[in-house]
């Protein structure tokens, strides 16, 4: 009995040790690409040190437990950010717009299901991720309900309003896209920025991924008037790159103060991570943040209602490079 005791505490101690140098390196992100990568599981460590925390105040060792409690505790402050934060400022009375983000995965066959997700959820807007012609095809379906639509890349933005201002833009990697377009909320007009980033994997890829977020940030700086960015950036709001983002972009994080909302992997709860983002900016207030149900993708989708709050300012008509019209052939 006693062997096992201290098998258990040898245990219970190995992962304190683990998950305190885990958190210390999420602290170290801003040094190493590799280092960035612990950043985004501070909740997953948080509760790992609390089960162990638990697991040794029950050996009756509460100084240790005590401890590791407490190292729990210290990985749980940046949940704050979705749990202590105000919330962008309730909106005021008026017309909301509804908008879906959705990274519909390229092995994803499940089309239907996706399909009559975007048909009973009825979004105003829907930005999808990973279209592939297969799923360009499928989404076809959708066209009495979403009519006017546009695509950059591997970006597609259906809508159930008029679109305008259409412009393709290419982020500094060249393997990622994002578009840009208007259309009207209520009585204003919003600006809309549907993009998809790189996954930080490797120094490369996680370099290109800081590039392309901190190109976001100076074009969406650049927009008049008020701006909605929704997008899988694949980053969580507790890396230095998302708040460097946010920082540069003049943005504020859509989820802030309305709870934790992970979207990947949908397959995989004990690794849930909120890469997908609604961020925007003054002038734009948030009546309803969330995430939608499994829908066969890795991610979840994002539903989001917007308003644009009396008196902000809109961009300017000259703005327009093209305009979205409604499609003429299902081909």
């Amino acid at each position: 009995m006693r062997l096992h005791r201290s098998r258990a505490e040898a245990i219970l101690l190995l992962g304190t040790a683990a998950g305190a140098l885990a958190g210390t390196l999420a602290s170290l992100g801003h040094v190493a690409w590799w280092l960035e990568l612990f950043s985004h599981f501070r909740p997953q460590y948080a509760v790992w040190l609390a089960l162990c925390g638990i697991g040794l105040l029950a050996l009756r060792r509460p100084a240790l437990g005590i401890a590791a409690l407490l190292l729990g505790l210290a990985n749980a402050l940046p949940l704050l950010h979705y749990y202590g934060e105000t919330p962008i400022r309730p909106a005021p009375r008026g017309e909301a717009l509804d908008a879906v983000l959705l990274n519909l995965f390229f092995y994803n066959g499940d089309h239907g299901r996706v399909v009559g997700y975007l048909q009973e959820t009825g979004p105003d807007l829907a930005v999808l991720l990973e279209v592939t012609p297969a799923w360009r095809e499928a989404l076809h379906a959708v066209a009495g309900e979403l009519p006017y639509q546009a695509q950059a890349g591997d970006v597609l933005v259906a809508s159930r309003l008029p679109l305008a201002g259409v412009r393709a833009v290419t982020l500094p990697s060249g393997e990622a896209s994002a578009i840009l377009l208007r259309v009207r909320a209520g009585e204003s007009e919003l600006t809309v920025i549907g993009t998809h980033a790189n996954w930080p994997l490797g120094p490369r890829m996680s370099r290109n991924r800081n590039r392309e977020l901190g190109a976001l940030g100076t074009l969406a700086r650049s927009v008049e008037g008020p701006l909605l960015v929704l997008g899988d950036l694949n980053v969580t709001a507790f890396s230095p790159v998302f708040r460097h983002l946010l920082s540069r972009g003049r943005l504020a994080d859509c989820a802030a103060g309305r709870g934790w909302h992970p979207t990947w992997p949908s397959w995989f709860p004990p690794l849930y991570l909120q890469i997908d983002h609604c961020l925007a900016s003054p002038g734009v207030a948030i009546a309803r943040f969330g995430t939608g149900p499994y829908v066969g993708s890795d991610h979840y989708p994002v539903e989001v209602s917007v308003q644009v709050e009396p008196g902000a300012a809109t961009p300017a008509a000259g703005a327009v490079t093209a305009a979205a019209r409604r499609p003429t052939s299902r081909r």
